[in-house]
């Protein structure tokens, strides 16, 4: 959720005790991603976010990359042969209690989220995965600070200081 009006309707209208907000704060000026990072998920169209099935065997929405297209394409198949193999977790960490790739669950993604993850903060934006949320941005593709994003998403109102920026 990054639109003031639906923020407040939830807390207001719906009886939401909180929001999640997640790509609105990923593009601001203060994350560490890399640039393109940022510039990936700030200027992706409403057409280029796609729903796909993820490594934790949720829906999930991600920016169409080079990466996520091809995996796409080959989602069926690559579900279809899942096979549970604790060397498929090539990086061996065990970041999900629950793997689609190393526990070959064949309802869930089949790659490795890290590598995914980790190429999309370098901002390798052909190999990464870019999640993001399906609402436009409070600033287009513009990319503001922490405190700019806070006002708008509290008040609905663009900070004074940078109208026009």
């Amino acid at each position: 959720m990054a639109n003031f009006e639906k923020v407040k309707t939830a807390l207001k209208n719906w009886g939401a005790s909180a929001v999640q907000i997640g790509t609105a704060f990923a593009v601001t000026e203060e994350g560490d991603a890399h640039l393109n990072f940022k510039k990936t998920l700030a200027s992706a169209e409403t057409e280029k976010v796609v729903e796909f099935m993820s490594v934790a065997g949720l829906p999930a929405r991600g920016i169409r990359t080079k990466f996520l297209d091809s995996y796409i394409r080959r989602e069926g198949k690559l579900q279809a042969n899942a096979k549970a193999d604790p060397r498929r977790c090539t990086q061996g960490l065990n970041c999900l209690t629950s793997c689609g790739l190393r526990d070959g669950l064949s309802k869930a993604g089949q790659f490795c989220i890290d590598i995914q993850l980790a190429a999309a903060f370098r901002g390798e934006v052909d190999k990464g995965l870019f999640f993001r949320g399906k609402d436009q941005l409070p600033f287009g593709n513009a990319i503001r600070t922490v405190r700019e994003t806070i006002q708008y998403l509290l008040t609905g109102s663009e900070p004074v200081a940078t109208l026009g920026r």
